[in-house]
């Protein structure tokens, strides 16, 4: 089987605050890859934070409905793809994971396929700040809607963080931290060979006792991470591209 896996793009409803809307030529972009991976993969799984649900007016419950919902209207296509195709695999994040209630999003997914055994999960429940059932996940929830009523009046303080961090990612300066080495422990405590999340929007590769750990990066500000799995040659290849244009604006 072949498996291609996207995380953390942040879709929103195309306004100011849509990080991923605002990088030119992203969404073609992203189509033309789908398109792409439908011929030559079995499965695509969308790893998390494939919606962002926490910047809207308010982060009640109804206000992130609200803003998942306007999101999916934002971008029919992948709304069809996830709703109508089998191919996609829809696991979700922190950011998004009111579709845990309204698209029955699971939060991971698991199988074993040629000998291999994978598990695939978004990754905040693994953050101390993102938990579900963590206090501290409302501090961070808040954080992130604060951010965006300050972007509302000018500021750019998402971009450039992912833009900095994108940077990061291609000089291999993000250090394996406790967020990777829990997810082996976890690969190691549910019996699998692999574990893939996406969460810190750090692109990563790296094995330790007999588990391989992967994460899928981001795809919002012109960043175009990605992994391909191939457990029939036992091939598992990360991908980091970043668009012209965002470096432009370094």
């Amino acid at each position: 089987m072949q498996i291609a896996v996207l995380s953390d793009l942040h879709l929103g409803k195309k306004d100011d605050l849509d990080q991923f809307h605002r990088n030119q030529g992203a969404e073609e972009q992203l189509y033309q890859l789908l398109n792409y991976l439908e011929k030559s993969v079995d499965k695509i799984v969308l790893l998390g934070d494939i919606f962002e649900t926490l910047r809207g007016k308010t982060v009640t419950k109804k206000g992130k409905v609200k803003e998942l919902l306007a999101a999916l209207e934002s971008y029919p296509e992948i709304t069809n793809k996830i709703q109508n195709d089998d191919r996609y695999i829809y696991v979700h994040g922190n950011h998004d994971l009111i579709a845990k209630d309204v698209m029955n999003a699971p939060k991971e997914w698991k199988v074993e396929v040629d000998g291999v055994r994978m598990v695939f999960f978004h990754g905040h429940h693994l953050d101390p700040f993102t938990h579900p059932f963590a206090w501290t996940r409302w501090l961070s929830e808040v954080g992130v809607w604060a951010g965006g009523m300050l972007e509302r009046t000018g500021m750019d303080i998402t971009r450039k963080w992912n833009i900095r961090s994108k940077f990061k990612a291609l000089n291999d300066q993000w250090p394996i931290s406790k967020f990777e080495l829990a997810a082996t422990k976890v690969a190691k405590f549910m019996n699998t060979d692999i574990v893939i999340t996406g969460h810190s929007h750090h692109p990563m590769k790296f094995e330790k006792e007999d588990v391989l750990f992967m994460n899928s990066g981001a795809r919002v500000c012109g960043r175009q991470d990605m992994l391909i799995l191939d457990t029939s040659s036992k091939e598992f290849d990360l991908y980091k591209k970043f668009s012209p244009s965002s470096q432009n604006e370094l």
